[in-house]
């Protein structure tokens, strides 16, 4: 059986869509021919924890950690905050506060390409320590944080290992560099590195394929490999038993997914329809931007307003399962249409009606349509949010989503290392 070194900052008891995929997918390596063994951060910095899913991790599956060598406590001490958690997107990160500008752009100018790069220091011996043991047959690096492909960069020129590089998120473009304050000296050095791990690799996976539009022009192979819903996840059962209508978001929530006119439309239905109004919940479940709970309360929504932090991911489907709507929003910023969220192909596996929002000609919105789901909408399509709200009930289930499963894009994984 071939071996294979998975490099990922975020396991297990970290949470958050980076930490399913391959906590997910390497359950079938083994059957698809290859043993997996994982090396990750030990007490690293982890925007969400989920200790539950640390009974997901097989009892024969090698995890070996390092501990990073990071300075996020003064990178909090910037911000003002306690601990060694950091949001990577900046959810809730104040403009107008001095010491958080300043905060932003020593992260912007001074943690090329992100704050998580202090682990290479302890991840590169290990990992080439482990390699020496192994004789690895293969290795893939995961990000973000993209940091940890310069680990797979190191042991390319070292080993010559054959190498996979999986890109969950844009690097260069993600969409929080747009908003931070980069000299063109560090805009220059991190295209450089982006340009130097897609040249080096000798394959590239992305989540989407409009990443896979921005990379192949650099890569010697590349492929999709859509991030999937793992099957006996979705085995949960629901526990509702009121009749209120819940509409439900789960997940972070940003200022740019702040779709108003939605509010706005929800609004105007409570309004003409008392008997909805008096059944309306709106659950919010993750970390959501202040923004968003203004939007609600200007719209007099507040009394159906119900709000919680991260749940372990055993919960979030649950909620996925007992929601009456779900609320799906693509961010409402340049290029968008590239964006496709992992959560998408669980609430799709949920099985429950979607109300979906975003470029109507994006990457979600043709697995919307694959998926014989309703269409997505435009962020200025007041007119159809009503709508979809109005036909709440006529948003059927179409089976084909069952083709997304973790299983199938292993497979995909896999075989680019053929």
């Amino acid at each position: 059986m071939r071996k294979v070194l998975v490099i990922c900052y975020y396991w297990p008891p970290a949470s958050g869509p980076g930490v399913q995929r391959f906590l997910k997918m390497t359950k079938y390596f083994k059957d698809l021919g290859w043993r997996p063994y994982i090396l990750t951060s030990k007490n690293g910095t982890y925007p969400v924890m989920d200790p539950s899913l640390e009974k997901e991790v097989p009892d024969d599956l090698e995890v070996h950690r390092t501990v990073p060598k990071e300075l996020f406590w003064l990178y909090n001490k910037l911000l003002g905050k306690k601990g060694r958690g950091v949001s990577v997107g900046f959810i809730g990160m104040d403009q107008k506060n001095p010491l958080q500008r300043l905060a932003m752009y020593v992260r912007a100018n001074f943690f090329i390409p992100d704050a998580r790069k202090g682990w290479n220091k302890t991840a590169i011996p290990k990992a080439i320590e482990l390699h020496e043991k192994e004789n690895f047959d293969a290795i893939i690096t995961t990000g973000p944080p993209h940091s940890s492909h310069l680990i797979g960069l190191e042991l390319k020129k070292r080993t010559g290992v054959k190498w996979l590089v999986d890109l969950r998120d844009p690097w260069v473009n993600v969409y929080y560099n747009k908003v931070f304050p980069r000299t063109k000296k560090t805009k220059r050095k991190d295209l450089a590195l982006e340009t130097e791990v897609l040249t080096k690799a000798d394959a590239v996976s992305v989540v989407s394929p409009g990443q896979k539009k921005e990379f192949e022009d650099r890569s010697k192979k590349i492929a999709v490999v859509y991030n999937g819903y793992e099957e006996s996840d979705m085995k949960v059962s629901g526990q509702r038993t009121d009749t209120n209508f819940v509409i439900s978001y789960i997940g972070s929530f940003l200022p740019s997914q702040n779709v108003k006119l939605f509010w706005e439309a929800l609004s105007e239905v409570c309004n003409e329809d008392e008997e909805f109004r008096s059944k309306l919940q709106i659950q919010l479940t993750g970390n959501i931007h202040p923004a968003i709970i203004e939007s609600i309360e200007q719209n007099k929504l507040k009394e159906h307003l119900n709000l919680s932090g991260f749940v372990s991911h055993e919960e979030a489907v649950r909620r996925m399962k007992d929601s009456d709507l779900l609320l799906f929003v693509i961010p409402d910023t340049e290029d968008n249409e590239y964006i496709l969220p992992g959560k998408l192909f669980e609430y799709l596996a949920s099985e429950t009606p979607l109300v979906s929002i975003g470029p109507v000609n994006g990457d979600a919105a043709m697995i919307l349509d694959e998926c014989g789901r309703k269409p997505m909408m435009d962020h200025s399509d007041k007119a159809s949010m009503k709508e979809s709200i109005l036909m709440r009930d006529a948003n059927g289930v179409n089976p084909k989503y069952k083709a997304f499963t973790r299983k199938e894009q292993a497979k995909k994984l896999l075989s680019l290392l053929d």
